[in-house]
């Protein structure tokens, strides 16, 4: 899986997560979003949250068009064998829309699991991921110097689940209303201090337990992804090499490397 998030192809980002970082985010949000650490490319399902179907190992919906990025990725190889050629002008109305309706969806999870089938839809999957999700919360991560695993990892998990935009209920909300807080220096412990709205020197244990009481009173998606990252900053446990150990909404500890 980490083959396919490394961004072959495209330009380098400014600061480029560690594999232990990628990994721990992927398996909390497919946790929390499939039930299961393991990676389930077949997933899908009409949404609980009023999002169409989600499906894929980051829940890519039709309403928000993550699902159709894979998918045209996917039509763009020589495996493409016409699985979703029925479905595409719909997903392309309901993505430009922002429509949660399922309409003239009738076996697109049918399609979804076929394809699954497939390594290179896994790879497009994986390629949505990085694209959408992983270089753009690490440009929020190099603006104000973030070193941490753990803050890292929390923007990256934020922009999957949250989404990115600008409202309070995404990262890009959630990182200014965050830095908004600081109207001077803070010290702290951590040993490294962020760079806040270009003048404030903020520690970052302190900017990341801001960020997280900020996410969890605005985030609609991702309360248990915020307990479990409270459990790791709990421990102090901040930077990362080989595994992790978090503690789900059900009080069990669970080791992710």
């Amino acid at each position: 899986l980490i083959a396919a998030f490394s961004g072959a192809g495209h330009a380098a980002p400014v600061t480029e997560y560690s594999n232990c970082v990628n990994v721990v985010v992927m398996q909390l949000v497919s946790l929390f979003q499939t039930g299961s650490t393991a990676q389930n490319f077949a997933n899908c399902g009409k949404d609980d949250d009023g999002s169409g179907y989600a499906s894929g190992i980051i829940n890519f919906t039709t309403r928000n068009g993550d699902a159709l990025k894979v998918i045209k990725e996917f039509m763009d190889t020589s495996s493409y064998n016409g699985e979703f050629d029925d479905y595409i002008d719909t997903l392309e109305e309901y993505a430009d829309s922002g429509s949660s309706s399922t309409k003239n969806l009738d076996g697109y999870c049918d399609a979804w699991k076929a394809a699954a089938n497939n390594t290179e839809f896994w790879s497009a999957q994986g390629s949505v991921v990085y694209n959408e999700y992983n270089l753009p919360s690490q440009e929020y991560v190099a603006e104000i110097g973030i070193k941490f695993s753990v803050t890292q990892a929390v923007l990256y998990d934020t922009a999957i689940v949250d989404g990115l935009g600008s409202g309070k209920s995404t990262l890009g909300g959630m990182f200014k209303a965050t830095n908004n807080v600081f109207d001077s220096d803070v010290t702290g412990s951590s040993g490294n201090s962020v760079t806040v709205n270009d003048e404030y020197q903020v520690d970052e244990y302190v900017w990341l337990q801001k960020f997280l009481d900020i996410r969890e009173k605005n985030s609609s998606a991702g309360r248990k992804n915020i307990e479990a990252y409270r459990s790791i900053v709990t421990r102090n446990d901040l930077n990362w090499s080989n595994s992790v150990t978090v503690t789900d909404s059900d009080g069990d500890d669970i080791v992710i490397k």
